[in-house]
């Protein structure tokens, strides 16, 4: 028992040292963002940035419409807003790495053009984060690679990727950057942050493996100790049973009338208890061992 205890002491004890080298810089911890797709077609069916005060993250019309969860679109007469479906997939960004956004399951009507695409986020500016390798990725075919992010001069707060403006010089306001068909299935936008301090998918990945590690590891040790301790007690009760019936043949055959009898029990009863004895130490050197 002592053994298998101090095994489970060690086993913790090196799972808690594994962990705390792989926990996360203090000065990372706190590393939480989160980024959105952004679009908008020629028709103006719309995905604005999550900070917009209209149509941004949280808005509702007056009949409880989120614009920020749908493509939201236009029905005429009267510019009544309605939704163009959409499925979005945002991105939480918890360290450097490869994340991506998009949006799947949309209706831009007859339209043939986008006039924006972007990437929306809450990191700040001066957090110095940067973003780059953004790929337009659309219906499964990669249009385009950004090496370095073109940051939207109109956005004052957030770092703001742009892959699509045509009311933006930079970013060709007649041709455009990249050729394109009308996405039907899917729009995506893929790029890499770098300047988090943290890798945070190598950690967690690591963290996880340890974890399951340790765990198999305290699992089979108590299976063990389990099958251990219901063995002992299997071969002590063996052993009183067989005592206890030597006990008992013995007494059978003592003589009931002869004067010397009481002697013979004694004898008996001592040779017994002596087996008894010896049996138990067996049954417990055996089980420490």
């Amino acid at each position: 028992m002592i053994m298998k205890f101090s095994k489970l002491l060690s086993t913790a004890c090196a799972a808690a040292i594994a962990a705390s080298a792989l926990a996360i810089p203090a000065s990372a911890e706190d590393v939480s963002y989160h980024a959105y797709l952004g679009v908008q077609s020629a028709s103006y069916t719309f995905r604005n940035a999550w900070n917009d005060a209209t149509y941004g993250q949280g808005i509702t019309s007056d009949d409880g419409m989120v614009y920020f969860d749908q493509l939201t679109g236009w029905e005429n007469p009267g510019n009544i807003a309605v939704s163009k479906g959409g499925v979005f997939t945002d991105a939480e960004i918890t360290g450097d790495g490869t994340y991506s956004v998009s949006v799947t399951d949309f209706d831009f009507g007859e339209d043939e053009s986008l006039n924006l695409l972007f990437v929306s986020t809450d990191i700040p500016l001066d957090a110095g984060i940067t973003i780059s390798d953004v790929k337009v990725i659309m219906d499964g075919s990669t249009k385009y690679t950004f090496d370095e992010a073109y940051l939207s001069p109109d956005e004052k707060e957030y770092v703001s990727p742009m892959c699509i403006n045509i009311w933006n010089e930079d970013l060709g306001k007649q041709d455009g950057l990249f050729g394109y068909m009308m996405p039907t299935d899917s729009i995506e936008l893929q790029f890499t942050v770098s300047g988090t301090g943290v890798e945070a998918e190598t950690t967690e990945a690591a963290a996880e493996e340890v974890t399951e590690e340790t765990t198999e590891e305290v699992t089979e040790a108590e299976t063990t100790e389990e099958v251990t301790e219901a063995e002992t007690e299997a071969e002590t009760e063996a052993a009183e049973t067989e005592a206890a019936e030597t006990e008992a043949a013995a007494a059978d055959t003592q003589p009931a009338e002869e004067s010397s009898s009481s002697n013979v029990g004694v004898i008996i009863a001592i040779v017994a208890a002596v087996v008894v004895v010896a049996v138990v130490v067996v049954v417990v050197v055996k089980k420490k061992n």
